[in-house]
């Protein structure tokens, strides 16, 4: 946690460092978030379903956002990353459901 609460009214920042190696499936929040990564390389996508095609590399200082009820997905490769992502709570993640998600 940077800042705020994201359990809790109002604005909140906070910082995730994720390992090498690492698969974050397809899921959404209920408000937009905006995010910077701060190092490593950080390999994002939008969509229903977690695909390596879909992703775009962001290295230190990228930008982007996570609109509200917006399904996105993430992973690092051969490097961790650290991330700040900032929004208005209270938030949450809903996974989709691979299993019955529509291909896009």
């Amino acid at each position: 946690m940077l800042s705020g609460d994201p359990t809790k009214a109002g604005p909140y920042t906070i910082q995730i460092r994720v390992p090498a190696h690492t698969r974050i499936q397809a899921h959404s929040h209920r408000d937009d978030r905006s995010a910077v990564v701060v190092a490593g390389t950080w390999w994002f996508g939008y969509g229903d379903v977690a695909e390596d095609a879909k992703v775009e590399a962001l290295g230190p200082g990228s930008f982007y956002t996570e609109p509200a009820g917006l399904a996105h997905f993430a992973q690092t490769r051969e490097t961790p990353a650290t991330v700040y992502i900032t929004g208005v709570g209270p938030t949450d993640t809903v996974y989709v459901d691979a299993a019955n998600a529509p291909r896009r």
